[in-house]
């Protein structure tokens, strides 16, 4: 956000003085220029030239100034783990990433002159996500009810000119397992997946990211935009007709346990975790007049213990080996059809940038960012 002053409440304040701005200049020993920079918004009071002016004007800084929105300002999302909150300092390093990703933007290999397509009206309505969800499955050439893969979605991506950035920041100590970070300037977007997540969450994780990107009109929306995403992900990765199946065949199951190995069998097949498609039946029951499962509890208990014996993302593509930096980029490469490397190497080159570039962009270790910048400069 960006700080302004509150001229209209200022020059009311000041009128009610009997200032002008060269009374007011005086008052708090600034030249008559500065404050006039001020008032045309070319520059900001340092704050203890805030201070003294609220003091003069008997403003309270909240009433002095206001922040306003840079229409540029990068749009920042986090997909969070579990329950974990978004902090400042989060916000402020993704920032700073999106300000180095802005000047890799002119090594990005795009056709300038046009946007590939998005949603003209994204809502979050059972039968419009159906609808998305249909038209894409045909863009795929996936039917109704056949699970999703990844390299589809990889492909849906690079459809839409977005640059995938595989990193590994650990399974526990990060607070989250995608970063997406859309730059107006450039209309570029760059998604950060972290492949130190559990191999039934990272479908889903990777669908909901595409969710933002294809309903760009809901950026300044937080919490509809996240919704949206979510409801995309489970009509998309588990459309209607599989809710319809599954459904059929969980409410003639007498059981609890059998109703949920039912769910627990279908979700292997489609490769996405049982808490999804849990969610997606209910919906399809919701919006059909259908009574809702309830069996939360149960099912949730027995995805937390699978969860707990499933891969990582990284263990299952380096067969459980030790990464090296090589290892690193060649498997981003081949299995996520990343051109960021190549970007990011040309960049390096050219800029003759250290490794302290590549600490912040992929906020990783000061040891990784040395290995991986030997292994891109060599």
């Amino acid at each position: 956000m960006k700080k302004e002053l509150n001229i209209d409440v200022l020059k009311n304040a000041m009128d009610m003085k009997g200032l002008n701005q060269k009374k007011l200049a005086e008052a708090i020993d600034v030249s008559r220029t500065i404050v006039t920079s001020w008032f045309k918004g070319e520059k900001f009071p340092r704050p203890d030239k805030l201070l003294k002016m609220g003091f003069t004007l008997g403003l309270p800084l909240d009433q002095l100034v206001v922040e306003m929105p840079s229409p540029l300002a990068p749009v920042v999302s986090f997909r969070k783990k579990m329950n974990r909150k978004t902090r400042d300092s989060h916000f402020e390093k993704a920032v700073d990433m999106a300000k180095l990703l802005e000047q890799l933007v002119d090594f990005c290999p795009f056709d300038n002159l046009a946007q590939p397509p998005t949603l003209k009206n994204p809502v979050v309505e059972y039968h419009y996500l159906q609808r998305v969800s249909s038209q894409i499955r045909k863009d795929l050439d996936v039917g109704p009810c056949d699970p999703i893969a990844p390299h589809q979605i990889i492909q849906k991506f690079i459809d839409l000119e977005v640059i995938i950035i595989p990193v590994l920041w650990g399974s526990r100590q990060n607070h989250g397992n995608a970063l997406r970070i859309f730059l107006p300037g450039s209309k570029t977007t760059w998604i950060y997946l972290n492949l130190d997540s559990n191999v039934s969450d990272f479908l889903f994780w990777m669908v909901h990211e595409l969710g933002h990107v294809i309903s760009p009109t809901l950026h300044d929306n937080t919490d509809l935009s996240e919704d949206f995403a979510d409801r995309f992900a489970q009509a998309l990765l588990f459309p209607t007709e599989c809710a319809k199946r599954a459904y059929k065949e969980i409410t003639e199951a007498k059981a609890t346990t059998g109703k949920v190995s039912i769910i627990q069998r279908v979700a292997k097949k489609h490769a996405i975790s049982p808490i999804t498609v849990y969610r997606s039946i209910n919906a399809y029951a919701d919006n059909y007049g259908k009574e809702k499962l309830n069996f939360d509890k149960s099912l949730y208990s027995v995805t937390t213990r699978l969860n707990k014996k499933n891969q990582t993302v990284s263990e299952m593509l380096n067969k459980g080996k030790k990464y090296s930096a090589a290892d690193y980029i060649s498997i981003s490469k081949k299995e996520f059809k990343t051109p960021f490397f190549n970007i990011l190497k040309k960049y390096l080159s050219e800029k003759e940038k250290s490794f302290g570039f590549v600490q912040t962009v992929l906020s990783t270790t000061l040891l990784d960012a040395k290995e991986i910048h030997a292994e891109l400069t060599r």
